[in-house]
């Protein structure tokens, strides 16, 4: 990540089911719940206030089914289809392979817990999985590519990979970074604002 980046916006998707239950989701394909879509809608609603016109920006989101709904609400807000988006995997949420659908409790139970080893942490791989320095490799491959502003939908490991480049912190460092599903935040010239949702 450089100062010569584009401004990008970058939106984590609204709440599903497994994250109001504490599962990890990785990549298997859960979609909004009503809460969801409410945060997701009030969002836009509040992207497409700050940044009125559309045509300014690229259109980027993963391609699992939340994400897609949430940029669909973004969309909505804007008037515009789903044919201005580029769905792109390299911003699909950390693989947890095997462990997918295991709840935090029980992933620290089994000795998986960020928060006392962030370090080890980043590196973990389950089997089957990525770790985040994995996808901290395919986030800056994605980063190198984007040549316009841009507005992004993705994942909350995603926005700590992406926020930890920006800042240039450490794996250990950006692991515990907040992925809030009601705010959406701007990185401009090497800087972070956040925006509350409307």
């Amino acid at each position: 990540m450089t100062d010569q980046t584009p401004p990008i916006y970058f939106i984590r998707h609204g709440q599903t089911d497994w994250n109001a239950a504490r599962k990890v989701q990785g990549q298997t394909d859960i979609p909004l719940n009503e809460t969801g879509h409410g945060q997701a809608r009030d969002v836009a609603r509040a992207l497409a206030e700050l940044e009125p016109d559309p045509k300014k920006f690229q259109f980027y989101a993963s391609p699992l089914t939340r994400t897609r709904q949430t940029m669909d609400h973004v969309l909505k807000a804007y008037g515009i289809s789903e044919q201005h988006v580029l769905f792109e995997d390299r911003l699909r949420e950390v693989s947890f392979g095997e462990r997918e659908g295991w709840t935090w409790p029980e992933l620290n139970a089994d000795g998986i817990e960020p928060r006392v080893d962030p370090e080890s942490y980043f590196h973990w791989r389950p089997e089957g999985g990525e770790s985040y320095a994995d996808v901290a490799a395919r986030v800056r491959d994605w980063l190198a590519s984007v040549t316009k502003p841009s507005i992004v939908v993705a994942h909350g490991g995603v926005s700590r990979v992406f926020r930890g480049i920006l800042l240039g912190q450490t794996g250990a460092e950006y692991v515990g970074l907040k992925v809030p599903q009601t705010k959406f935040f701007k990185v401009e010239s090497g800087e972070i604002e956040w925006f509350k949702a409307r």
